[in-house]
């Protein structure tokens, strides 16, 4: 698994989102080096992180993330999962527990992204598991042409990236492998955490985009009543990426959780 590292002092590991990578924390990497120590993996089967057979879920992915807090010995490290990264980061916690982390950030995710009779927390207008299977099936026929429809959805409908940034993005998505793309998405797709939630023992932040194109802010709003003591904020403008959309608030908040701990 290929790692970034910047910066020293306290270790917090951004987790990234689906078909996405390390290099999306840039802004967090530039600003908080100076204080933190910055560990920004690619997950298996994203960009420099070559896929294998049996590492293409959110446990496998889980089980690599331990590794890698064992092998570089990290000292109560904190947890910043974006999108999926966040359920990487929640099956971490069910797999090998949170005593050896100080705290948890969840950036504009779910804990189960298919919504059912009972639950409406999901992605969405009414996502469900046949769309789900749909969307599947449409990555592996054809993932250049899905692809072109994931960049706007990271973004509020009212911002608009500058072109370099918005071009990046959407080479780097298309960049992903398909069958990968659609085997990690099937597998966000079986996992459901509503019942780690109560359990949850470690501090919890919970950050949302108010103009989220994937999740209503009842969604957090949900996840913060059933975590004992979780924190919650909402950046009004922005969308599915607060961290790239308003990095100085998404900075200023993620140091005053970190410092707080």
């Amino acid at each position: 698994m290929h790692v970034a590292e910047t910066g020293s002092g306290r270790p917090l590991i951004f987790l990234h989102g689906w078909s996405s990578h390390g290099d999306y924390f840039g802004p967090q990497a530039e600003a908080l080096a100076r204080d933190f120590r910055l560990i920004m993996p690619d997950l298996p089967g994203h960009r420099r992180s070559p896929a294998t057979p049996g590492n293409l879920s959110i446990p496998a992915l889980a089980a690599d993330l331990h590794e890698l807090i064992m092998a570089r010995r990290l000292d109560k490290p904190v947890l910043i999962g974006w999108s999926m990264g966040a359920m990487v980061a929640l099956d971490y916690i069910a797999q090998f527990g949170s005593d050896g982390l100080a705290g948890l950030v969840i950036e504009d995710m779910t804990v189960k992204i298919t919504n059912e009779s009972g639950w409406r927390f999901g992605i969405r207008n009414g996502f469900d598991a046949a769309q789900s299977a749909a969307a599947v099936a449409a990555m592996r026929e054809n993932w250049v042409g899905y692809s072109q429809n994931a960049m706007p959805r990271l973004f509020a409908r009212s911002y608009t990236p500058d072109a370099a940034l918005g071009e990046w993005i959407s080479a780097e998505i298309t960049r992903n492998d398909g069958a990968a793309m659609a085997a990690l998405w099937q597998s966000m797709a079986e996992q459901d955490y509503r019942t780690l939630l109560p359990a949850l023992t470690l501090p919890v932040l919970i950050l949302h985009g108010g103009e989220s194109q994937l999740y209503e802010p009842a969604v957090s709003q949900w996840m913060a009543a059933n975590i004992p003591g979780a924190r919650r904020c909402c950046f009004d403008n922005a969308g599915h990426s607060p961290h790239l959309e308003v990095p100085e608030a998404y900075n200023r908040v993620l140091v005053e959780f970190v410092t707080s701990l």
